[in-house]
């Protein structure tokens, strides 16, 4: 038997470029001794270096940062690396909390969860009603705390590009929501 005929192929899986957001999210940025509310694709544009092609097939642009620029985490500002922009590939579904703080995210977007008092991380459609998500203001320390997720819903009109970042710590608080990232 040859190996080739051993070797099962699969549909190729591109979950690591599934998290992402919508254009329209915001971050808290501190750059050049100055902070600000942007949206990321705001950031992505104004950003340097200029964008790079990864896959044309599956329209993927990286920007790898090299100014010191940081987002804000969970535990502060920690350093942004660099940032993705895709083509959306799967349904975008809306996040809303308690205070009213709301996230457009790809479905397959990993979102810190609290659960029986520990941390998990699951995919956006696996998110229920009810959850929990760590969530702060946009502003320089802010604290957070964890807050009921009170809606979920499929977005009816998605843009066609969504974005990720890379940061230090994996994660960044994303239109007032904390999230993982690359």
């Amino acid at each position: 038997m040859n190996l080739k005929d051993k070797i099962h192929f699969r549909e190729p899986v591109r979950d690591k470029f599934y998290n992402g957001y919508s254009p329209d999210e915001t971050v808290l940025l501190r750059y050049d001794g100055k902070v600000g509310v942007l949206t990321v694709r705001d950031l992505f544009i104004l950003v340097k270096p200029a964008e790079r092609l990864v896959t044309k097939s599956e329209d993927i642009w990286v920007k790898e940062i090299t100014e010191e620029m940081e987002v804000l985490s969970r535990n502060g500002f920690i350093k942004l690396n660099g940032m993705v922009r895709r083509r959306v590939y799967e349904p975008l579904l809306r996040i809303e909390t308690e205070s009213k703080k709301s996230t457009v995210v790809s479905k397959s977007h990993k979102i810190p969860v609290m659960k029986e008092n520990e941390e998990i991380l699951l995919r956006a459609d696996q998110l229920k009603v009810g959850d929990l998500l760590y969530v702060s203001e946009l502003k320089e320390n802010a604290t957070g705390l964890y807050e009921k997720i009170v809606k979920i819903e499929q977005e009816e009109n998605p843009p066609l590009s969504v974005y990720g970042m890379a940061t230090e710590s994996g994660g960044a608080i994303i239109s007032g929501i904390f999230q993982k990232s690359y």
